[in-house]
């Protein structure tokens, strides 16, 4: 097949690749291909605009295979790949597919080390807080967060397009220092909120001689916060066994909580 002229999708084709990829980004997942079912799907409108019928159904053998990314960051290597293949030259395919391939791991570590754990630690701190103070700002400001989010990678999509893959690419080095430097920020908020919103205190205490010493105390010597570092620690490798589910863990803590409170060994 000789290479054509390349042909530039218009933004109204963009969008709906955008609404398609947006509703169905998780579905259809499998460990398999992981995402690439609603990735093929999503690419349909653009690929028709692109390609015939029988060139449509090889490409989509080619990109129905792995592909696993944080989903705000997928939409990005989409629209760069749509901008390869907008190109119809014979290896466009192929090319995309290296660039899909070598841009999922740098981008789903960045986006999960900001939209998975930085921003909901940040912003869960602060809804936590006010939640304290009988407060629902903190609230409305993470759903707000959640909403900019959204609008943010929506608006980021087309201009990724219209650029071409050097979007991404070029800045592959800065993407590596923030990613590294938003886990370290997220890590260090965390260990803030395990220090200060988590509260286990032991209330046990003994008698020797006129000294009396308190298990709480004597703990938080040989590790400042003690109680609320291990519960942690407990509760972080129960997540990782298998059948055990967040919501059971819930229920063990309240049922464990009440009981050592009402035998008085926690305070």
């Amino acid at each position: 097949m000789a290479n054509r002229e390349p042909k530039v999708l218009d933004n109204k084709v963009l969008r709906k690749v955008l609404l398609r990829y947006v509703m169905s980004r998780q579905t259809c997942f499998n460990y398999e291909t992981m995402q690439s079912g609603p990735w093929v799907w999503s690419m349909l409108p653009a690929m028709q605009e692109l390609y015939s019928d029988d060139e449509i159904a090889e490409k989509n053998k080619d990109y129905f295979k792995f592909f696993n990314c944080h989903p705000w960051f997928g939409q990005l290597i989409l629209m760069a790949t749509l901008a390869i293949e907008s190109t119809r030259e014979d290896g466009a395919t192929l090319t995309a597919l290296d660039v899909r391939t070598s841009l999922m791991g740098p981008l789903a570590g960045l986006g999960d080390a900001i939209v998975w754990v930085l921003l909901p630690t940040v912003l869960g701190a602060i809804a936590g807080y006010q939640a304290q103070q009988g407060s629902l700002v903190g609230m409305f400001i993470a759903m707000a967060a959640n909403i900019a989010l959204w609008f943010v990678f929506w608006k980021l999509a087309i201009p990724v397009y219209r650029t071409g893959v050097s979007f991404i690419t070029a800045k592959a080095d800065s993407l590596r220092n923030l990613t590294e430097v938003c886990s370290i920020l997220g890590i260090i908020v965390l260990g803030a909120m395990v220090a200060t919103t988590v509260n286990v205190k032991f209330a046990f205490s003994w008698q020797v001689g006129d000294l009396k010493q308190n298990l709480n105390d004597l703990l938080n010597t040989i590790i400042p916060c003690f109680g609320n570092v291990v519960t942690v620690a407990i509760l972080y490798w129960a997540l990782g066994l298998k059948k055990v589910k967040s919501s059971s863990l819930i229920w063990i803590v309240i049922i464990v909580a009440i009981v050592l409170g009402a035998i008085g060994f926690l305070g």
